[in-house]
């Protein structure tokens, strides 16, 4: 069914948060405003539901199941109920880690630009956990560890986390309770990812996409290891690639690219405005993607242009809700848009009344 790309409300943030202040689920959403408040906001509305004074607005905030996390530029992490937005506890002396990643009763901090290696807390209390994780060189710049919960050594499943650094061509696995390398696996060159240190997308089969290198795109399947995806013909910015089932979407200052895997063929779209700003992320009529800073275009699996949208401000990243929203956040400004069906005769069916700054 054809969808319609629809702007539901947009809210002045006050100041220009660090992107990473903005994390999501189904269902929630919160974001860092105003210097130093962290809000709950209603993902339907952009109503406020809490808020709380952190110290600054340029951390690291992360949604994992009853908690909310943020690590605050000052290097204060603080653990908040989802729902009430009481503090259940804060610890401090975590300046420079910026990375969070939770896997089950885990916290890992740490491996951004190589200031601080990886440190991991009690989800429970805050408290650190002893020993260090093995096999990772001091100093090294870090992905963002992406949690998985799977064991190779075993076949069952467990709380780990997907690790890869600029200066080692290898994917490691390492269980989050003991800090203990559980997999690894070699590569052809060392994974690639951008300042922010987003490195891995995960697709609808649980597959784990990245960029190799700058023009070599590969996948980790839990149970079938590392596999060769693309080699592409021009250099790929530092931006996880995005993939769906068997179509891969590439973005680049020229255009984007859609992959058929299993055919082995290409469709090159360039009726875009010209710049990639951030990766793609899967919608239903295709894949959604900004351009130009403030354009936001949907392009379906034939390379055509199902919707575009303009906004106000330029968009620094897009975040799916794991639903049907995403949140384009950038310049001091958060916007929400979601996809709605399309009437036989060719008008979106009525969008949410946009809230008011």
């Amino acid at each position: 069914m054809d969808h319609a790309l629809q702007v539901l409300w947009s809210r002045l943030l006050h100041l220009r948060s660090n992107e990473s202040t903005l994390a999501a689920a189904p269902g929630a959403l919160v974001v860092a405003e105003r210097h130093s408040r962290l809000v709950r906001l209603d993902p339907e509305t952009g109503a406020s539901l809490w808020d709380q004074a952190v110290e600054d607005c340029w951390g690291t905030t992360v949604v994992t199941g009853e908690r909310c996390l943020y690590l605050s530029q000052a290097g204060v992490l603080h653990c908040f109920d989802m729902h009430t937005g009481q503090r259940r506890w804060s610890t401090p002396d975590l300046s420079l880690h910026h990375h969070v990643s939770v896997a089950g009763s885990v916290v890992l901090l740490g491996g951004w630009r190589g200031y601080r290696g990886l440190t991991r807390l009690d989800l429970t209390n805050g408290q650190p956990l002893p020993g260090r994780i093995p096999g990772l060189t001091p100093g090294s710049s870090l992905a963002w560890p992406l949690p998985v919960r799977w064991n190779p050594a075993s076949g069952s499943t467990a709380d780990t986390v997907l690790v890869a650094a600029a200066d080692r061509a290898a994917l490691l696995l390492v269980d989050a309770q003991t800090g203990v390398t559980t997999g690894e696996w070699s590569l052809p060159e060392p994974v690639r990812f951008p300042d922010s240190g987003i490195a891995f997308s995960v697709g609808e089969d649980g597959g784990v996409a990245f960029l190799c290198g700058r023009r070599t795109v590969m996948a980790l399947h839990p149970g079938h290891g590392v596999e060769f995806l693309w080699r592409h013909d021009r250099d790929l910015p530092s931006l996880p690639p995005l993939l769906t089932g068997r179509t891969l979407w590439l973005s680049d200052d020229a255009g984007v690219t859609i992959i058929d895997l299993d055919r082995s063929t290409r469709t090159e779209v360039t009726d875009l405005p010209y710049g990639a700003t951030c990766g793609g992320v899967a919608v239903p009529a295709g894949a959604l993607f900004a351009r130009a800073g403030n354009h936001l275009v949907v392009v379906n699996r034939s390379g055509e242009i199902a919707a575009r949208v303009r906004l106000p401000t330029r968009i620094d990243r897009l975040l799916p809700d794991g639903r049907s929203l995403v949140y384009a956040m950038g310049k001091g400004h958060l916007t929400t848009v979601g996809f709605s069906p399309r009437s036989p005769g060719g008008r979106a069916r009525k969008a949410p009344t946009e809230c008011g700054l």
